[in-house]
């Protein structure tokens, strides 16, 4: 148990490890500065697609009632779908804007498996071209934003649904910034998950790591190149075979 936490903590920190590391190398933040671009875009279009929108949106669905003792719950139910579609929108922008900005972080991934490494034995002997690695993480991002949204539901399950939802979006969340070190192992779809699920404590804490950063507002915005050289740091992690 003692060592579950431990390590739920040390993936935890992998995003910050991978601040730091931007930080301290000038080279690393250059790469990450187009996808750090491309997340304030993203992150403010869609925070202010809502802000502005919103009022008009709703009303298509419930139109403001005039008596007083429908428009309390008028305004419970208005604020609380405000804050749903903020979370389905923060969501669906961190899988879209990965599958965007894939070139710019998987050149920024390999460029810190090459700092850390003394050998580059994880180097693939071609990368894929700019089209091909686009298409891999927009395939990628269409499969876990349709994941993400096919257990949405089960947040509104009383005690055990929100627990089981919040898992869940941490698995997807840390897989998705996985998956450009994942590119470069010879590991099926299946051995990729293996190793995941057999590290699932840290797994599990990089996950909630990302989720946190999403849900600050202006953390969320160093999120895409932070998370995705804190998934690289993981996936580093899982290179020793799990027991069969």
């Amino acid at each position: 148990m003692v060592g579950a936490v431990r390590q739920f903590f040390a993936g935890f920190l992998l995003p910050l490890r991978g601040g730091i590391l931007l930080l301290r190398r000038r080279r690393l933040l250059a790469v990450a500065a187009a996808p750090l671009l491309l997340d304030v875009l993203l992150y403010l279009a869609a925070f202010l697609l809502v802000v502005h929108y919103y009022e008009e949106w709703f009303g298509l669905l419930w139109a403001q009632p005039n008596a007083w003792y429908w428009y309390a719950g008028y305004v419970v139910l208005r604020f609380g779908a405000f804050v749903l579609l903020l979370a389905l929108l923060f969501f669906s922008f961190v899988f879209v804007g990965t599958a965007v900005a894939a070139l710019f972080l998987e050149v920024l991934s390999a460029r810190v498996e090459q700092l850390l490494q003394a050998q580059e034995t994880t180097e693939p002997s071609s990368r894929l071209s700019w089209l091909q690695e686009s298409l891999r993480a927009l395939g990628h991002a269409m499969l876990l934003l349709g994941l993400w949204l096919g257990v949405l539901p089960l947040s509104f399950v009383p005690v055990l649904g929100p627990p089981l939802w919040l898992g869940i979006s941490w698995l997807l969340l840390a897989y998705n910034f996985a998956t450009f070190a994942f590119a470069r192992r010879p590991w099926s779809f299946r051995e990729q998950w293996r190793r995941l699920l057999h590290s699932w404590a840290a797994t599990l804490g990089f996950g909630a790591a990302v989720f946190l950063i999403l849900l600050v507002p202006l953390l969320g915005l160093v999120l895409l190149p932070t998370a995705a050289v804190g998934g690289t740091l993981l996936v580093r992690m899982l290179d020793t075979p799990p027991a069969p």
